[in-house]
């Protein structure tokens, strides 16, 4: 896929060069200001900012007191 992108790159008039340049130049910010840092099970990728929000929401639940404790889940299992 990369060899065919670059064919076509070397190929295409400026006007929509520029605007693949802008769009590339877009995802490689968004990449920097918010890196994958992890995947869930089914390998989605999980940003930083996604993590940081999870862990947030999982402190509000234990100061709400919704947990169970090891030996709940000991005797759940």
């Amino acid at each position: 896929m990369r060899g065919k992108v670059h064919q076509i790159i070397g190929e295409v008039d400026p006007a929509p060069l520029e605007a693949i340049h802008a769009m590339l130049e877009t995802y490689q910010k968004r990449r920097e200001d918010d890196p994958v840092v992890g995947g869930e099970l089914d390998g989605t990728p999980i940003t930083a900012s996604t993590l940081e929000q999870q862990a947030d929401d999982a402190i509000e639940q234990v100061a709400r007191g919704e947990y169970i404790t090891l030996e709940e889940l000991e005797k759940e299992s």
